[in-house]
């Protein structure tokens, strides 16, 4: 297509100064403009719309271009008719003028107030390129929902309209087909949009005008496995092992008390339904996405024990049928996807299904704060240095799913309607027990992405929460009464492949261990060459301990391995390390936790 393009351009006869305006501003640089008008003209001939839209249509040279190249096609062209980013009041008249004899249409509007543009799908939508990175960025955002290809102008013209362009190409890949750039004036860039994802925007303008229901078919496999927070970690070993803080944080506080019965709202890929169920757990698993219970139950396939105490029950969580009460139940990264009526209605069920000393335990992220301070700060920032942040930090899915980001006086006082002990927290990813063990500044507060609160009929405290969440150095004694063994590992594995083995803990202390900050315990290993004694990998990949261990008491791990880049016999050593105090190393810790492993 480009060649077609650049060998029509080479030939084209277009010369935009046969219409243009003899009292234009910009009539000085006229001869360097027409090649770039040839290219749009040349542009609009290959690919033959049928129907053009253009944001930024000033004197019209550009319409005048595309309808040369294409006469039959139809043209709607909207301008804000300001003096701003190069335009001149007034000029949309001139280009109605010339454009008298063709089928144009002109709208005198700001494209940055809209949230859709007029009309439906059009083959070709041209977004002006003469404007800040944030102009160009929302443009392109309506853009690409309603049309074929689009082109933008400028796409060379500043470094904030670059940016911002390649920032909107980065967050929306999975709904273009492909994009090119022509270099010239200004530079040219086509982007072609994916004919699925358009026809699934005319089936469904308006997603979220009735909560979350229109959005059901959104939550299909490919937003599991390709999009949702995680989803490389659970492709990599199938939900069984937690490397995210943030679920290994939602795990702990849910089993913390060692629940009989657990309510999983909202389930999504299952990673806390098996995480529970492989532990003894009876768990009712609630998602209304078909793709996510299927994925779900893949992770506990084979696994026949755990699968016989699960429920599945493919609903909404605020309509489905439960029967009994529940000692634990859990809102992970969920009410962000509901209407306000729909988390009202999640939290009274959490409240009528409750057993009188159960827990109801919420996670959500992003907090609303996070975006409209913290980001909106860094932003300012950025700029001032003369960096670019976009406008938008949300995914195309995030825009679209998170129909409520929370903000944190309303989660807690929602909560407080429906639960007498609420103990509510703000937290990070590196930081999960946050404002739990210290004070948050407003700034602080601002920034925080995660928001975390536990409910109950009975009371609760903070500082058991923070018992959970807060992992502190180990008293040498302590540790001394630990003991790792493997139970299962590879005798053979490929050189730089990844694979897993089980690992047993046996905690005889009185003091839990846990994977969360600010000393996270973790399973390490090293890897020996066992010809030389050289030690090839001293600081192996880390595994959290999700569920945490309690004080006295075992749990199996699946632990994640890497084998060496370089072929060998080798000797597996697998520990425990706390991340700034210590390895795990004496005798008396290790049954068996040392394996011979031949590399190929």
């Amino acid at each position: 297509m480009f060649d077609l393009i650049l060998a029509e351009a080479g030939e084209m006869d277009f010369d935009f100064r046969t219409v243009a305006h003899p009292d234009d501003p910009l009539r000085h640089l006229f001869g360097d403009l027409v090649d770039y008008y040839r290219m749009k003209a040349a542009i609009a001939k290959v690919l033959q719309p049928k129907s053009i839209l253009e944001i930024g249509v000033r004197f019209g040279y550009s319409a005048a271009a595309f309808l040369h190249g294409s006469p039959a096609a139809s043209y709607v062209g909207i301008d804000n008719d300001t003096d701003s980013f190069g335009g001149t009041q007034g000029a949309i008249q001139w280009a109605k003028q010339i454009l008298r004899d063709k089928e144009a249409t002109f709208l005198i509007a700001d494209s940055q107030s809209m949230d859709r543009f007029p009309g439906g799908i059009y083959d070709l939508i041209h977004v002006d390129g003469q404007q800040d990175g944030d102009g160009t960025y929302h443009d392109l955002e309506l853009a690409v929902k309603q049309g074929r290809v689009v082109l933008v102008d400028g796409y060379f013209w500043t470094a904030a309209n670059f940016n911002a362009v390649n920032e909107f190409l980065f967050r929306h890949k999975d709904v273009i087909e492909c994009y090119g750039a022509i270099a010239g004036y200004a530079g040219e860039l086509l982007i072609k949009v994916k004919q699925a994802f358009l026809e699934s925007r005319a089936a469904s303008p308006g997603e979220t005008a009735g909560g979350s229901q229109p959005l059901r078919e959104a939550y299909s496999e490919q937003y599991y496995l390709r999009d949702c927070g995680g989803w490389d970690t659970f492709r990599m070993h199938g939900g069984r092992c937690i490397l995210d803080p943030r679920l290994s944080s939602v795990v702990d506080l849910a089993l913390a008390k060692s629940p009989r019965r657990l309510l999983d709202l909202g389930c999504g890929r299952g990673e806390i339904v098996y995480a529970a169920a492989s532990r003894g757990v009876e768990v009712t698993a609630v998602d209304y996405s078909p793709d996510a219970l299927k994925i779900a139950k893949g992770v506990l396939a084979g696994d026949v024990e755990s699968a016989r105490r699960v429920e599945w029950i493919c609903d909404s969580v605020s309509g489905a049928p439960l029967r009994g009460e529940y000692d634990a139940v859990v809102a992970s990264d969920i009410i962000e996807h509901l209407s306000p009526a729909e988390v009202s209605l999640v939290y009274a069920k959490a409240a009528r299904c409750l057993a009188p000393g159960g827990r109801f335990i919420l996670h959500t992220s992003p907090s609303h704060w996070h975006y409209q301070y913290d980001y909106a700060r860094r932003r300012r920032i950025a700029a001032s240095v003369g960096a670019y942040l976009s406008p938008e930090p949300r995914t195309r899915y995030e825009k679209l799913m998170h129909i409520n980001e929370q903000s944190p006086p309303v989660l807690r006082r929602e909560l407080r309607r429906h639960f007498k002990h609420v103990v509510f927290w703000f937290g990070n990813a590196d930081d999960v027990a946050g404002s739990l063990v210290r004070p948050f500044s407003r700034r602080e507060m601002a920034a925080a992405r995660d928001l975390y609160a536990v409910a109950s009929h009975r009371p609760v405290s903070s500082e058991e929460m923070a018992e959970v969440l807060h992992s502190a150095p180990i008293p040498a004694d302590a540790a001394a009464q630990v003991v790792l063994s493997v139970l299962d590992c590879p005798s053979r594995v490929s050189s730089g492949s990844s694979f897993e083995i089980k690992v047993k803990v046996v905690n005889n202390s009185a003091v839990a261990l846990q994977s969360h900050s600010p000393h996270p315990v973790r399973i390490a290993y090293h890897w020996t060459e066992l010809r030389t004694g050289e030690v090839a990998v001293y600081d192996g990949r880390r595994t959290f301990l999700s569920p945490a261990l309690r004080g006295r008491a075992a749990e199996t791990y699946n632990a994640l391995v890497v084998a060496p880049s370089r072929q060998g016999d080798f000797r597996l050593e697998v520990r425990l390390v706390q991340e700034g105090v210590q390895w795990f190393e004496r005798r008396e810790q290790l049954a068996g936790a040392d394996r011979t492993v031949v590399v190929v």
